[in-house]
């Protein structure tokens, strides 16, 4: 299954979970002590990474973890698209190429408006002949149905919750990526989805909650906490859900979606493809996503906070664990900020620096 049993508490780096109270994480940072994790009931929309775990005992838990992990992710849930027509429909709403789909992998795209903006960021896996499976934010999950029972017009095709089923994700040394095999059963009801956005970025678990559980005693994997994963995925500089995709306040190419495999310029139509399309050729992208670290190690503010270049905006921060985090910036002030031919960025008093992307 691509997993490596666990090679035991003394592979982890002896790095203690931050400090967390109530339902947000507060002030935290690598390095702080631990508490008590009390079990808040819901992920928050907006400001700090809400946690909706079971509560534990106190104990030492990593923040990057060195051995295989594993947690569940309550802010992501999963829609059926089934029918005869299902991957055609769905290949003609998605920005990214489902062609993978009918080979047993999976995809990732979103849907977005007429003019390019985005509304949902997906995963699509195949579960079955004629059914597909599509990995969205839990908090947006209604207003997808409700945008692909509009353009089902004559598709034969049923859209519904898949109700009882729950997204995970394992991740960490030695669980495979895009590049390992494709989607695969374990025969328990959970279904192994490598994340095709990103070498590196793990698997996702599809399944009912006992299963996925099951699922991860079975195969070794370590729990952690939920923002354990938050800044696996933020360090490696990819946005999930709407505290990083904001819903029709940003385009597909300024968050990156390009470089996820989540845009195909070679595919027929899809909606938003024209404007997604001549940005991409016309280099029209002023704005990327980078991630962004806090100079003196404090912890970052909300989702949508303005990030300031001097007297100038700069951008916005999207989501953050403690002193790291993501943020949409416009390129050139960027790059001034960066060689010292412009002012730092701040964001509410803080400066922070930008991390240097693969691609410049």
């Amino acid at each position: 299954m691509g997993i490596p049993p666990v090679i035991g508490r003394a592979g982890v780096r002896a790095q203690p979970w931050p400090v967390m109270a109530g339902r947000r994480l507060l002030n935290h940072r690598p390095g702080d002590a631990t508490v008590e994790r009390p079990c808040p009931p819901a992920h928050q929309g907006s400001g700090s990474i809400a946690m909706t775990e079971p509560a534990t005992t106190t104990a030492t838990l990593p923040l990057r973890p060195t051995v295989p992990a594993f947690t569940r992710l309550p802010a992501r849930s999963l829609v059926t698209v089934e029918g005869e027509d299902a991957l055609k429909f769905l290949d003609g709403l998605v920005s990214g190429d489902l062609d993978p789909v009918a080979d047993g992998r999976a995809c990732y795209g979103a849907l977005l408006t007429p003019q390019g903006k985005i509304l949902h960021d997906l995963i699509v896996a195949r579960a079955g002949e004629g059914r597909l499976l599509v990995e969205c934010a839990t908090g947006l999950a209604a207003d997808l149905i409700r945008r692909l029972t509009l353009y089902k017009l004559r598709a034969k095709v049923k859209i519904a919750p898949a109700a009882g089923l729950a997204v995970a994700v394992a991740f960490g040394p030695g669980v495979q990526g895009p590049g390992g095999p494709g989607v695969q059963s374990n025969g328990n009801d959970v279904l192994q989805v490598p994340d095709p956005r990103k070498d590196g970025l793990g698997l996702r678990l599809w399944g009912p909650e006992a299963a996925l559980e099951a699922f991860a005693a079975d195969t070794g994997l370590t729990p952690v906490p939920e923002a354990a994963w938050h800044l696996h995925r933020i360090e490696a500089g990819v946005p999930e859900g709407p505290e990083d995709l904001p819903p029709e306040q940003g385009l597909a190419l300024e968050h990156d979606l390009d470089r996820l495999n989540g845009v195909a310029f070679d595919k027929g139509c899809y909606v938003g493809q024209e404007v997604t399309t001549r940005s991409k050729f016309r280099g029209q992208v002023r704005k990327r996503l980078f991630v962004v670290d806090a100079t003196d190690g404090a912890p970052l503010p909300a989702p949508g906070t303005p990030v300031m270049a001097g007297e100038r905006e700069a951008g916005q921060l999207r989501s953050a664990i403690g002193p790291v985090g993501l943020a949409l910036l416009r390129i050139d002030r960027t790059a001034e900020a960066t060689d010292g031919s412009g002012p730092a960025l701040t964001v509410q008093g803080l400066t922070i620096t930008a991390r240097p992307r693969a691609d410049g």
